[in-house]
């Protein structure tokens, strides 16, 4: 969704009142610890839900109690959505920094393969997060991991990342 960015999902049911655990996918989850809203996709718009009560379950999780959302149907009904927060609630990063979502669409070189490269994705894996790379006369997708050994600049203003991975990874 355009201008909002995933914080999450709605892991699983709390007992029987109502309450569900809100899974943060964060490095730092304790910021999000006084939300009053969040949003989940309906129809490709973003929807809010208020939240009447918030607590600490464990390191990157919450129970939540949603307003207006109170019978077993209704819980049900939310349990597993991805939930969103707009762009704005992300705290500001130095220069040299960037989340993954700001990347996707930008253009990408590398002196081991010839033509530019567009970043189609982020995937965040546990052992590291992987470049989704398209390139225009390739039909498989291209997987470079994410790491500062291979990625040489992030130019915001161009939009345009430089890379250095080893040429066998372009051929996988």
């Amino acid at each position: 969704m355009e201008g909002y960015f995933q914080l999450g999902f709605l892991r699983k049911k709390h007992g029987y009142k109502g309450e569900v655990i809100l899974h943060i996918e964060s490095d730092h989850p304790a910021r999000y610890a006084s939300l009053d809203v969040l949003f989940l996709e309906e129809s490709g718009a973003p929807i809010p839900y208020f939240i009447s009560s918030i607590r600490s379950h464990i390191t990157a999780e919450f129970i939540v109690r949603l307003e207006d959302v109170v019978e077993e149907a209704q819980v049900d009904a939310v349990v597993g959505r991805t939930v969103y927060l707009p762009d704005d609630a992300l705290p500001e990063l130095d220069d040299d920094q960037y989340y993954y979502h700001e990347i996707i669409g930008y253009t990408a070189s590398d002196p081991a393969i010839e033509g530019q490269l567009m970043v189609e994705e982020v995937m965040d894996r546990p052992g590291q997060p992987l470049l989704v790379l398209r390139h225009p006369s390739k039909e498989d997708l291209i997987l470079i991991p994410l790491v500062e050994a291979f990625v040489l600049e992030v130019n915001k203003a161009e939009k345009h990342i430089r890379l250095e991975a080893p040429p066998e990874l372009y051929t996988l």
